[in-house]
């Protein structure tokens, strides 16, 4: 599902009037939300950020390569960098809006208004916006598209960011953006991609790319039934029915979208980037999988990979580091049966051997005299 017609009128049951209920109209920015939302949303609760946030905020530079970030949100007042714009220019605008809802499900502030409880995953990341496109819908050279996500990925890196959220999708390789995925690589830095594509069939990329963190969507009832996936997953995050911000206006909208999903865990390893600094962009990966709520079935699953993004466990789980200790050898000894004594037995045999001599004794006078009776009579 896009995200320009993804625009929700409700978020769990309750009115959201903080966004218009109808699809931005082709070609117009974003309308301001102007009506806060007052009901955390699912997502955010399922995600449980808020118990990490007494060990990190995730204090750490995130690129988002998308449609730019709005640094007039305020909810990401002093959040959001001067970025940079593929045409030219900042990044630090947005008329589409995406840009900034990935961003503020990634770093948006707490409200100082105890009503309102939306907040991003890390609120202490900083943003690196590169504006890609003002209107993704309208794109129609991927192999265009995947060169631009290259050139985006790179202005994020050097631009400083630790984790890079992609949320574009091109369903083209080319050999400028597995370079800029090397480059990153090189440079320790983590790219999340989402795996979803608009049709069956397509190929996701970044997200094929090795190295690369590929997302897949869950909403509120569990995976995604209607995505499509061009890459295998590797694990999942909200993506459907999400609170978020708008470029403008100090309120918010509900909003779904399948590539929605990658900021949710780049907060993740936002927070993990921060807390564990000596972690390498592979070993936060593999921390993210390694602490995922896990499905049921055999790893990975073919819809939401290693589970559902944990941001409070990949943060605080121990891992079990001890290389496995070999089992100690047993010596098991059968002891030999003892020599049986003979000893009890001879005494058995002599004292039977008596009693019966004994007896032959005893019997013999007797049957003696019996028989001179016989004789008698």
């Amino acid at each position: 599902m896009s995200f320009r017609g993804a625009v929700l009128a409700a978020v769990l049951g309750v009115v959201a009037t903080a966004s218009p209920a109808v699809a931005q109209p082709i070609g117009q920015c974003t309308p301001p939300a102007e009506t806060p939302v007052t009901t955390m949303s699912w997502a955010q609760q399922r995600m449980g950020a808020d118990r990490a946030w007494p060990l990190t905020e995730g204090d750490v530079v995130v690129g988002v390569v998308d449609t730019g970030v709005s640094a007039a949100a305020p909810a990401l007042s002093g959040a959001v960098l001067r970025g940079s714009d593929l045409g030219g220019g900042p990044g630090d605008g947005d008329c589409f809006g995406r840009g900034t809802f990935i961003a503020s499900l990634i770093a948006a502030r707490p409200s100082s208004d105890p009503h309102v409880p939306f907040a991003g995953v890390a609120p202490a990341a900083k943003i690196f916006p590169v504006r890609v496109s003002d209107d993704p819908p309208k794109i129609l050279d991927h192999a265009g598209l995947a060169v631009d996500i290259g050139r985006g990925i790179r202005a994020a890196v050097d631009g400083g960011a630790r984790v890079v959220a992609v949320g574009l999708v091109a369903t083209l390789d080319m050999p400028e953006l597995r370079a800029a995925v090397a480059y990153a690589a090189e440079r320790d830095v983590l790219v999340v991609a989402s795996a979803a594509v608009p049709k069956k069939g397509q190929l996701a990329f970044p997200a094929r790319i090795p190295g690369v963190l590929a997302v897949t969507p869950v909403g509120p009832d569990g995976p995604s039934q209607s995505a499509n996936y061009g890459a295998p997953p590797a694990i999942a995050a909200p993506a459907q029915q999400l609170v978020g911000l708008s470029p403008q206006g100090s309120g918010h909208r509900v909003s779904s979208g399948d590539e929605l999903s990658v900021a949710y865990a780049a907060g993740a390893a936002a927070l993990v980037r921060a807390y564990h600094p000596a972690l390498s962009a592979p070993e936060v990966a593999e921390r993210l999988l390694g602490t995922a709520d896990h499905p049921s079935t055999p790893l990975p699953n073919e819809l939401i990979g290693y589970g559902v993004v944990d941001p409070f466990a990949a943060v605080t789980t121990i891992p079990n580091t001890d290389p496995p200790k070999p089992p100690v050898p047993e010596h098991l000894a059968v002891p030999k049966p003892a020599a049986a004594d003979p000893n009890p037995a001879n005494r058995a045999l002599w004292l039977t051997g008596a009693i019966a001599a004994a007896a032959l004794l005893l019997a013999g006078p007797a049957a003696a005299a019996a028989a001179r009776r016989r004789r008698a009579d």
